[in-house]
């Protein structure tokens, strides 16, 4: 399929977890759910609900672990939270080596580059100061914005601090939700699968360097 040129397109917006990073895996968690007291299917079931509070700066590191602690009757020192913190910060920091070559080619083709991402305050500090963090213009944090993905609300901040609009952006996430939201606002979005898959979803929209 030949690709068509998007001349307006500047910036590629990146999600940040499972796309730049990969997934908290199952030994992150199993740190995780030891240091809650509980195996790690329970972990997962209290870990994601209070998260988007968390993520939005609406709970503060403490009250988001002892909402997770509560639901298995515990509660937690200020050395267990910040425990707790260290653990979820490293089980959010590996990154993906084939993203990262895709965020390397496309900035050296001379791409804008940008990043949004759900997360905390003590994640979004992690992140930032991470060496591929240098790769982008600008790191958006959910935190920072206090709204989430896939609220309206931030998508329209994103292009505000950009100074963009919607057709000048071609955005990458995981959820399904988070590409939905963007594509509703008019930003061309990619349900990103994988690096490879990403690359060809971006070359198809015309994005210098994806292939």
């Amino acid at each position: 399929m030949r690709a068509v040129t998007l001349a307006r397109m500047s910036w590629v917006l990146f999600d940040f977890g499972n796309v730049v990073c990969y997934s908290q895996s199952e030994h992150d968690l199993e740190l995780l759910a030891a240091a809650v007291g509980c195996p790690v299917p329970e972990l997962t079931e209290t870990y994601w609900p209070p998260r988007l509070d968390y993520d939005r700066a609406d709970l503060d590191a403490d009250t988001y672990w002892q909402k997770v602690g509560a639901a298995q009757g515990r509660t937690f020192s200020p050395a267990e939270v910040t425990e707790l913190v260290r653990l979820d910060v490293e089980s959010w920091s590996h990154i993906n080596p084939h993203t990262e070559a895709l965020i390397a080619d496309l900035a050296a083709a001379g791409n804008r580059l940008a990043l949004l991402s759900n997360a905390p305050t003590d994640v979004a500090l992690a992140i930032a100061a991470l060496p591929i963090a240098a790769c982008f213009e600008h790191c958006f944090f959910s935190c920072d914005l206090r709204a989430t993905k896939p609220d309206p609300a931030v998508y329209q901040a994103v292009l505000t601090r950009l100074q963009a609009q919607p057709a000048d952006v071609v955005f990458l996430d995981d959820r399904a939700e988070n590409v939905t939201g963007a594509a509703d606002l008019g930003i061309r979005s990619v349900h990103f699968t994988g690096a490879q898959q990403a690359r060809a979803a971006l070359a198809a929209l015309g994005v210098r360097g994806a292939m």
